[in-house]
């Protein structure tokens, strides 16, 4: 089975964050440049997965008045200190976008958020 793996530009961005981040800064510095060559790879369509698009405007626009809630609540039962980032809200509307995209495709957030494993789609069989 083929398999294309959709990384959002939220989590390229994210991964630029935390590397600006740690380490020293040839630690960092070779983090980075490995980094780059990656998202270069994958804009180039030479790695095994692509970049979501960033989304417009009026994507953003649809969504955006729903982020102060998921901000001001508790992100799980085990996370009572954390909210849903705007990151994350990104993310999963990256998600729901490309269940309406390849609809007949198993559709997932891989995270190491153990709050964003749930998110899984799984076409219906056609009888």
């Amino acid at each position: 089975m083929d398999c294309t793996f959709i990384l959002p530009m939220a989590t390229i961005l994210e991964t630029g964050n935390h590397i600006a981040k740690n380490g020293d800064g040839g630690t960092r510095r070779k983090s980075a440049k490995r980094f780059c060559d990656s998202v270069k790879a994958a804009f180039n369509g030479e790695a095994p997965w692509k970049p979501s698009e960033f989304p417009k405007s009026q994507e953003v626009m649809n969504w955006i008045d729903s982020f102060p809630d998921l901000a001001g609540q508790n992100k799980s039962v085990t996370k009572t200190g954390e909210d849903t980032s705007f990151a994350d809200l990104s993310i999963i509307q990256d998600y729901k976008k490309c269940i309406k995209k390849f609809s007949m495709a198993e559709i997932f957030i891989w995270p190491l958020d153990s709050d964003l494993k749930f998110y899984q789609y799984r076409p219906q069989p056609h009888p």
